[in-house]
């Protein structure tokens, strides 16, 4: 599988991951839940937002999500992608502009 494959299908797990944490409510300290509690295993999606404390431990074996670092997480990702399009489109264009092509 092409590694843009792979980071699409890690993202939907991640999102799948967050919208369990929504459903169930588990959205503070106070409201946190088991993985078990929440129909979830830990696995790499999970790893990683932990890493990036999208999840956050409430109490040994409880979790919640941290929705303000997955907004954050959000708006980062789409800023990267939109920096790598226009990178990508300027060395798209870039034999264009070399030859005077483009004029």
């Amino acid at each position: 599988m092409a590694a843009p494959a792979v980071a699409a299908v890690i993202v939907r797990r991640e999102k799948d991951l967050v919208a369990h944490f929504e459903h169930a409510g588990a959205v503070a300290a106070t409201s946190a839940r088991s993985p078990a509690e929440l129909g979830v295993h830990e696995q790499l999606a999970w790893r990683r937002l932990l890493d990036r404390a999208v999840i956050r431990a409430a109490a040994p074996g409880t979790y919640y999500l941290d929705r303000p670092s997955w907004e954050a997480l959000r708006r980062t990702r789409r800023r990267l992608a939109l920096v790598l399009a226009v990178v990508g489109l300027l060395f798209a264009l870039l034999p264009l502009l070399i030859t005077g092509t483009f004029r």
